[in-house]
């Protein structure tokens, strides 16, 4: 069964830095290389000189022991568990709630938590190199299970001053201790048996499972109970956790930009579509632009569909999947996402000359089309948000999403808590 359990946080000492907003930072991944040099410039204690230091791992880890040894950091004396609520506008209000603790680690072949998307194998040996320097998990996997009866709320109710309060790119991140024993065991029995879906942080996690694959050779993680975090660490990653109910849970679709085809015939392109999909075309204006998204939007599910932009043609598509046309083989393969990489950026890019295409990824709708309006990119390609149901569907039929199949918005804070791996 899953086993979450509060832990004994580092966090920033407020006595010691300009507070939480300067030291805050989204995950690494998402931060440009721009981005991260406004944020390093922000303050000698941003969290990006953790995360992503220009100067390297080595330097990251010199400035964590550097903190911790004059206080900057400091280790909380008893365990708890951080109950984390995200305030946002989305198509209006939005509250996300959440909880953060010590999730013991898990193989993926026991099922109890289950990945949705594939990895890049460079980025895990990337996070194993700092995590190995630090000995500590600076980000928290974002972890998702199913609950409908349960929702975590801090001790005394929402009406109680939170212990962080900062406003970051647009969102509003409150943070409240909760350290009372039956709150604790509340939220560690709410979690007990369920199955963990990760949504977002796939890289954190399989880099926990290699990090006590290297320190402990030979050693299986214990399948039930088990020593805490305070006696075995290592054996848990910092985690968020949160309920697939939570109506304030927003997945945003990640679109796709074509970088480089490497020499497609755009006429080619088209024809190769025209022959697997409906199109159905509009103008580029913004008219055009609003008209193309609405339709988008307001397709049926059942029929896979995607908008295109491309450099090289004055109209935007609109690609709908023909009735009774579709061959998938399994869940996955039909979805929006697999049915763009294996039918439209690979057998007809491929139709029409592409040689190794060049792809980027972005959640910015206006961004994309932007780009490929004004010549910066030769293509865009824009699907339609993923529902949770989806994606623990896949997960429960042991099947991986690609890469960048769901953006879980807002994203997460790096630098609230952080969650050493030393006994």
């Amino acid at each position: 069964m899953a086993r979450f359990r509060p832990f004994r946080a580092i966090r920033f000492a407020a006595d010691k830095t300009d507070g939480y907003e300067c030291v805050v930072a989204p995950p690494y991944d998402v931060i440009s290389a721009e981005r991260r040099d406004e944020l390093y410039a922000s303050s000698p204690f941003n969290v990006t000189r953790l995360i992503l230091n220009p100067d390297g791992h080595a330097e990251a880890a010199r400035l964590w022991w550097a903190w911790l040894s004059e206080g900057t950091l400091r280790r909380e004396r008893e365990p708890a568990f951080y109950v984390y609520r995200q305030d946002f506008e989305c198509e209006g209000a939005r509250s996300r709630v959440g909880v953060i603790g010590a999730m013991h680690l898990e193989p993926f072949a026991s099922g109890i938590v289950r990945p949705h998307e594939r990895t890049f194998a460079h980025h895990k040996r990337d996070r194993l190199d700092l995590t190995k320097q630090v000995k500590a998990n600076l980000s928290p996997v974002f972890g998702l299970y199913s609950h409908p009866g349960f929702a975590p709320v801090p001790e005394g109710g929402w009406s109680t001053v939170s212990d962080v309060d900062v406003m970051h790119e647009g969102v509003r991140n409150r943070m409240w201790v909760v350290r009372a024993k039956e709150a604790v065991a509340a939220i560690s029995d709410a979690v007990a048996g369920r199955t963990i879906f990760i949504a977002d942080g796939h890289h954190r996690y399989e880099t926990a499972l290699n990090y006590w694959a290297e320190t402990r050779p030979g050693t299986a993680l214990e399948p039930a109970g088990g020593p805490d975090d305070d006696h075995e660490p290592a054996a848990h990653v910092l985690a968020f956790l949160a309920c697939f109910e939570d109506p304030g849970m927003l997945i945003l679709p990640t679109h796709r930009e074509l970088v480089s085809s490497g020499g497609v015939d755009v006429a080619a392109f088209v024809a190769a579509l025209e022959q697997r999909f409906e199109i159905e075309r509009f103008e580029k204006s913004r008219a055009g632009r609003s008209r193309l998204l609405a339709s988008l939007a307001e397709a049926p599910r059942e029929r896979n569909t995607f908008a295109v932009a491309l450099r090289d043609l004055g109209t935007y598509l609109l690609l709908r999947a023909r009735s009774g046309t579709t061959s998938a083989t399994s869940f996955v393969a039909g979805l929006d996402v697999s049915v763009l990489h294996s039918v439209v950026l690979s057998e007809a890019l491929a139709a029409a000359g592409a040689h190794e295409p060049k792809l980027e990824y972005s959640h910015v709708v206006d961004r994309v089309l932007d780009r490929a309006d004004d010549g910066l990119t030769e293509g865009a390609f824009l699907l339609r948000p993923m529902v949770a149901e989806e994606m623990a569907r896949a997960c429960m039929a042991g099947e991986l999403l690609p890469q960048k199949s769901t953006y879980f918005y807002p994203k997460l804070l790096t630098g609230l808590v952080f969650h050493t791996l030393e006994p």
